[in-house]
């Protein structure tokens, strides 16, 4: 009986071309986020030539004015892209990986990236991600929709019946060789994806690995349990789509407008606005308040001095964009805590989504989530800080620009450590096939 199961489901031709379809789609998207790292690789050593020789450029014209070199200058930091980063593309798309940024103020460079088509921008990337959480389902609803209506629709269930010791066993057999067939195509891209992309085998991409296999054992469940209920294909083949738009589209919609409505983000463009007026009318106010001010954050600088008199000077200079970060520092804050809130938010519905879970633990394991981009953004905070003071001796004291160690000043990279969350992980999966196989248990019980 198993051998003729494996026959009649390879010999039939749309099971073959929806498996060589999920497997073309597959091989689509390892190439896309093969793109992708391969950009990202050639941004970041033309950055850091374009950094050695825009110091190099600076510091030859502006050899006796340091306060101006610094000025245009930019110190890059690379915010580290691993390489299952190229399965899972996440906000990379949106958000640098990388960033540069002169000793001036900082919030109004900090939200400064690269320019993509916006259309694409809103599509994404069609990454591998995307073929596991939305295309494999669709197979596998078309694998499984009319497992048993099929036999009754053909008038062979009663004959199963009798001649079959164990229907549930048989049932569950050819549900077997089309999660076997799928099995084979996952893990078949996945090993293709390893060779090709050269992905360390480690445990975030162990966890990748189990997650996407977890999730098309959870939607086998989900069928196993919609046609046991004995409904017609048509009717089975509704409802599954149902399940498919509602989770993929219309409950994260709606969640997603819910989070935006409770956690409203108006902070950035706010910070920037703030900052962008707080060193802008400092040209009209008195420079001792500015500097007071100053001296305040940084005490260790009060020895040098500003007179209310003085011409330009770059000590003022420095202080007053320093005091235009200052005070946009809340709303800064305040962004960055409502960020962190909505992903907070959005992991708390993905342990009740297997498809929204998948994307947020394999953005995670890939580091290309939004905590990532928050630990990136504190991380450029402290760059921006520690260039400043680094720097501020020197322009304050009138140094030349020959002064500078400037070899020393290489591109530097930003690594985002955190351990894989086993149990976060994988314990919603479990929860959902177990819950998927014991409802449709009770129901198998009556199909004889």
């Amino acid at each position: 009986m198993n051998r003729y199961l494996y026959t009649q489901f390879y010999r039939t031709k749309a099971y073959v071309i929806a498996l060589l379809f999920l497997l073309m789609a597959g091989l689509m998207a390892i190439y896309t986020g093969k793109k992708f790292l391969d950009r990202n690789e050639d941004t970041v050593s033309k950055s850091g030539a374009y950094q050695k020789e825009s110091i190099e450029r600076n510091t030859t014209f502006h050899r006796d004015d340091l306060g101006l070199v610094l000025y245009y200058i930019k110190f890059n930091l690379v915010n580290e892209t691993p390489r299952l980063a190229a399965l899972n593309i996440g906000m990379r798309d949106l958000n640098p990986s990388i960033q540069g940024v002169t000793i001036r103020n900082l919030e109004e460079q900090r939200y400064n990236s690269d320019f993509y088509n916006p259309g694409n921008a809103a599509v994404g990337n069609f990454d591998f991600s995307f073929v596991i959480v939305f295309l494999f389902p669709l197979v596998i609803v078309a694998f499984c929709y009319n497992l048993i209506s099929e036999e009754e629709e053909r008038g062979t269930w009663k004959l199963l019946s009798v001649q079959s010791g164990n229907l549930q066993k048989l049932l569950d057999q050819k549900m077997f060789i089309r999660f076997t067939a799928v099995t084979i195509v996952y893990l078949a891209l996945i090993i293709t994806a390893s060779i090709w992309i050269k992905i360390p085998f480690n445990s975030f991409y162990i966890a990748f690995l189990i997650s996407g296999w977890l999730y098309i054992l959870c939607w086998f469940a989900l069928c196993r349990w919609i046609v046991s209920f004995r409904k017609s294909s048509a009717q089975n083949a509704l409802i599954l789509l149902i399940v498919w738009v509602a989770i993929n589209f219309i409950i994260p919609m709606s969640s997603n407008i819910l989070i935006q409505k409770i956690y409203p983000v108006n902070e950035s463009l706010k910070a920037v606005m703030e900052q962008r007026e707080g060193y802008h009318n400092k040209w009209d106010e008195a420079k001792l308040p500015t500097m007071e001010k100053f001296y305040k954050a940084y005490p260790q600088y009060r020895n040098f001095t500003v007179k209310e008199n003085d011409a330009f000077t770059w000590t003022w200079y420095y202080a007053m964009q320093h005091m235009g970060d200052l005070e946009s520092a809340k709303s800064s804050q305040q962004y960055t805590e409502k960020m962190q809130k909505r992903n907070q938010a959005a992991a708390y519905l993905g342990y009740l989504l297997p498809n929204l879970h998948t994307q947020l633990a394999g953005s995670q394991l890939a580091k290309s989530d939004m905590n990532n981009h928050l630990q990136y953004a504190s991380a450029l905070k402290k760059f921006h800080e520690k260039k400043r003071l680094f720097f501020y001796p020197l322009i304050f004291s009138g140094k030349n620009a020959e002064s500078v160690p400037w070899e020393q000043q290489t591109l530097q990279v930003f690594i985002f450590s955190s351990p894989v969350h086993w149990i976060q992980i994988l314990l919603p999966y479990l929860i959902f096939i177990a819950l998927f196989i014991i409802l449709s248990q009770y129901k198998y019980r009556t199909l004889c």
